[in-house]
């Protein structure tokens, strides 16, 4: 892993814009992207959520502001409907694949109420899964960013 100043790195991305950065807040993306509450009834709360196809490991990485168990059975709706409605529910119809019960498909890596942070959230997980080639092919979910690298070489293993 590559050693650098992140504080200055991330100062030199935006050193030809009109962007200005300070390094002096707790109020950090970091804390917003990968801090993670556990709470023992995880699927009635919302956030982001990630659905594993049970026979390729392909994920799909979605947010949602009504519970994630409202949100799965959207997804099995679609799936049972063949509609396209879903991207996962897609996948599975189109490959002929499984679809999987709830605790064995839904992982849940960030609890939070719907809000502006929940799209960079989700656009955060959907950068790790495509990062290591494991997300589903939706191109328009997809796009470079820099910080997210950072904090990924950074932060995590």
């Amino acid at each position: 892993m590559e050693h650098f100043d992140t504080p200055l790195y991330i100062t030199n991305i935006f050193k030809h814009s009109n962007i200005k950065t300070a390094f002096c807040t707790n109020n950090t993306l970091q804390n917003h992207l990968i801090h993670n509450n556990r709470n023992p009834d995880k699927f009635s709360l919302s956030g982001v959520c990630k659905l594993t196809c049970p026979d390729c490991k392909k994920v799909y990485i979605g947010q949602t502001g009504p519970d994630f168990t409202t949100r799965y059975n959207e997804h099995r709706h679609s799936f049972h409907n063949n509609s396209h409605i879903s991207k996962f529910a897609q996948h599975l119809n189109e490959h002929i694949h499984s679809f999987g019960n709830i605790n064995d498909v839904m992982q849940i890596p960030h609890y939070q109420k719907k809000s502006l942070h929940l799209n960079t959230i989700e656009r955060f997980y959907i950068h790790i899964e495509a990062a290591s080639n494991n997300h589903l092919k939706d191109n328009h979910t997809i796009f470079p960013n820099k910080i997210f690298d950072t904090i990924l070489k950074t932060y995590l293993p």
